[in-house]
């Protein structure tokens, strides 16, 4: 009932929730995509559009710079008064007066007029953005002008910054002016500010622009494109113009159609629950009496019945339980009835076997004994004795064959001990030091405790190393047979591996070898083995059997740590013979 319960619930749920989850993925996905690609084509237009400014700024830079190497007054009247000789001291302070003007007047930033002849290259003979750098040297930069020719090139130059200086990125442009030995090297350029940046920038929209050392690659569609690349007098790249996308207006339009979604999809669970507990209560009063049947019958109370008969299926259902109950309940009586004979056929059918065989040569011993002494036989006294010894023997046998079926109809329930098992292993290994089958023990690290039954378990490592000793003898006349039992460490709990040198089991055998009275040796009863399997099925471990590296067979048996599980209770006799897995 339970689960009908919880299939109720989770079929309403998913009904409710279905349409909401696939309108709100849908939803989600077409404004993401529209998004994106409304996002990309912004892009696209600002990175075209900054990049027709910044070539546009360059052109027109080169253009200016041009006008004053070919057609400037003043670039002119300097280079006559350097030819004359007439450059002093005022005439360079006129210079500095009026080179701020000039640079104004071309919108540049940076202007520099340098002296190129050879003696005094470098010299500065005007700053128009920094006057007081006038008379002084800079060497680097008449090389880089030299170097870069006509093309721009990025360089740090000094700027007034309140009282004092500072550097400040400029893109740049040179060009040489010469007349007779007087030679001029004209640098100017735009600082690459803030203000530079923003004009750049102007109209983006939801795009800005940053300077940057690095590229950011051309992936399509990312949130970062490079617009223009600037290099040094090297021509090298020194600076990246990036275009980066601000994407957090759509990031708030999905998360606000996330919390709409979630408060759909909560309304949805309501109205689901409510539905789903109103349906269950309405179709639950019958069904759970039935499942109470159900489970009274699984428990074996078989005379359970159903007295609510509502119409439709499920009043069908519930007849046709109460038929299934009433025919169990005949089925059980004449079940139990035929178990009961047939066990109590296969035990006399056993023991009778079991017990027949001892009593013939008993039977033929007294009769020896009596035509002998009838005859008064002169080996009379020789031949009472080997009848006797024999009628003992069987007698002995009988003895075992009872005391045998009686431990493995009545095994009492094993105890909870700590026990080392190596040292169990150690002490039973002892008991067959001076056999002529040599027993080994090896133990892999310090196996770790485990609880269960010690004479229990001493009684299953004595029948299985007497059995492998009596197979490696077989096997091995001369007495160069042996016996390996391994004890190994496993995950909560320990292994033991008994193996013999004898001819191994058959695949055939493995699977009886086990069940009570099934023996392949002469003078067996059968139940050696069963006794083990039971033993050490009580303590919750199992036992297989493989073949031996010698040849022979192992036997493997695993035993956990925590010992006879709590249900471990008294064998019964006439049990099922136990399931195995032979390797």
């Amino acid at each position: 009932m339970k689960g009908l319960r919880v299939q109720v619930v989770v079929g309403t749920l998913l009904a409710a929730l279905a349409p909401v989850l696939l309108a709100g993925y849908f939803a989600r996905t077409t404004l993401e995509d529209r998004g994106h690609v409304a996002q990309v084509e912004e892009m696209d237009r600002a990175v075209a559009a900054a990049s027709r400014r910044v070539e546009a700024r360059i052109d027109g830079d080169r253009q200016a710079l041009r006008q004053l190497c070919e057609r400037d007054f003043v670039v002119d009247r300097l280079l006559v008064d350097l030819a004359a000789g007439r450059f002093d001291a005022s005439r360079q302070h006129e210079l500095v007066e009026l080179l701020p003007q000039l640079m104004d007047s071309m919108r540049l930033d940076v202007l520099f007029l340098l002296d190129a002849r050879s003696d005094r290259r470098g010299v500065i003979l005007a700053a128009g953005h920094h006057p007081e750098r006038a008379g002084a040297r800079d060497d680097d930069l008449a090389r880089d002008g030299e170097r870069a020719g006509e093309r721009p090139f990025l360089r740090d130059v000094r700027v007034p910054d309140d009282g004092g200086s500072r550097n400040g990125e400029a893109l740049l442009g040179a060009c040489l002016v010469e007349r007779g030995e007087a030679r001029i090297q004209i640098v100017g350029g735009r600082l690459l500010g803030g203000e530079y940046i923003s004009d750049l920038a102007s109209g983006s929209g939801h795009v800005d622009l940053v300077l940057t050392e690095t590229s950011p690659g051309a992936e399509p569609g990312g949130k970062e494109r490079e617009v223009h690349r600037f290099d040094g007098a090297n021509g090298e790249a020194e600076a990246y113009l990036v275009a980066l996308l601000d994407d957090s207006e759509l990031v708030a339009q999905l998360a606000e159609l996330d919390r709409g979604l979630l408060v759909a999809g909560g309304l949805g669970v309501f109205l689901a629950l409510l539905i789903s507990v109103l349906s269950t209560l309405w179709l639950s009063k019958p069904l759970i009496e039935l499942e109470d049947a159900t489970r009274r019958v699984g428990a074996g109370d078989l005379d359970a019945t159903v007295t609510v008969r509502p119409g439709g299926e499920v009043g069908k259902a519930i007849g046709a339980f109460n038929d299934m109950t009433r025919e169990l309940r005949r089925t059980q009586r004449k079940l139990l009835r035929a178990e009961r004979i047939a066990a109590w056929r296969d035990i006399a059918r056993r023991i009778a076997h079991e017990i027949k065989n001892p009593l013939s040569p008993i039977q033929i011993s007294i009769e020896t004994m009596r035509k002998t002494y009838k005859k008064d036989h002169p080996d009379f006294p020789e031949i009472f004795e080997e009848s006797t010894l024999t009628i003992l023997e069987e007698v002995e046998r009988l003895r075992r064959i009872v005391t045998e079926f009686s431990q493995f109809a009545r095994m009492p329930r094993p105890r909870s001990d700590v026990l080392d098992v190596g040292e169990i292993v150690a002490h039973v290994a002892q008991l067959h030091q001076y056999d002529d089958v040599s027993v080994t023990v090896e133990t892999s690290g310090s196996p770790s405790p485990i609880r269960g039954d010690r004479d229990q378990l001493t009684q299953v490592l004595e029948n299985l190393i007497k059995n492998a000793i009596e197979a490696t003898r077989g096997s091995h006349p001369d007495h160069d047979g042996a016996v390996l039992v391994i004890v190994e460490q496993q995950a909560r709990g320990v292994v033991l591996r008994i193996q013999d040198g004898g001819p191994g089991i058959p695949e055939t055998d493995r699977l009886r070898i086990f069940e009570p009275y099934y023996t392949t040796k002469a003078g067996g009863t059968g139940l050696g083995l069963a006794i083990v399997h039971r033993i050490v099925d009580d303590h919750g471990g199992s036992v297989e059997i493989h073949d031996a590296p010698s040849g022979g067979a192992e036997f493997r048996i695993q035993l956990p740590e925590e010992g006879p599980p709590p249900e471990a209770s008294a064998s019964v006799t006439g049990a099922a013979a136990p399931l195995i897995q032979p390797r």
